[in-house]
């Protein structure tokens, strides 16, 4: 398995602490920052193995239209978005390393309480609670302006997979 982490960014200064979180080989990923901004950030804020790019739209709100920036410079494998607030599971790869579903969503937890159930729709998905193939989605982008973009992309991407599982 190959994924592809998206990471929408307007705090540079968490991007350290989301990469030692990162607990995938790093032959079974690629990580793509973009930065909500026309320049790029203290470079000392900038992890070795993420690749950074600036893209900023003054329409884009909740980090969309960095998602759809990098989405377009994807050409293969999963997609998995993790905002610059948010650090992996510790268990996050071994519980996906050998999954064959083309959509793959799991439960949420905030604060030791699960958020989320297998029902894919407003309010019960998040942008890092699923995993989608670059297949299903690449003729996909993220609403701009939307507050529930994420959700709304979730639900246009498990329409098209042809098989999800849930963890």
């Amino acid at each position: 398995m190959f994924i592809n982490i998206i990471t929408p960014c307007s705090r540079p200064q968490n991007l350290k602490k989301i990469a030692k979180s990162i607990n995938i080989p790093r032959a079974n990923y690629r990580w793509i920052v973009v930065c909500d901004r026309y320049f790029y950030p203290y470079l000392g804020y900038i992890p070795a193995n993420c690749e950074i790019y600036c893209h900023k739209n003054k329409k884009s709100k909740f980090g969309n239209t960095q998602r759809n920036y990098a989405l377009a410079k994807i050409t293969e494998g999963y997609i998995y978005f993790n905002d610059d607030d948010t650090l992996m599971h510790p268990r996050f790869w071994d519980s996906i390393k050998d999954e064959q579903a083309d959509f793959i969503h799991f439960k949420q937890f905030c604060e030791g309480n699960s958020r989320f159930d297998e029902n894919i729709k407003i309010g019960n998905i998040d942008s890092h609670s699923f995993l989608t193939h670059f297949e299903i989605v690449k003729d996909l982008y993220f609403d701009i302006e939307a507050y529930d973009a994420d959700a709304l992309f979730a639900i246009e991407s498990s329409k098209k997979a042809k098989n999800i599982k849930f963890i």
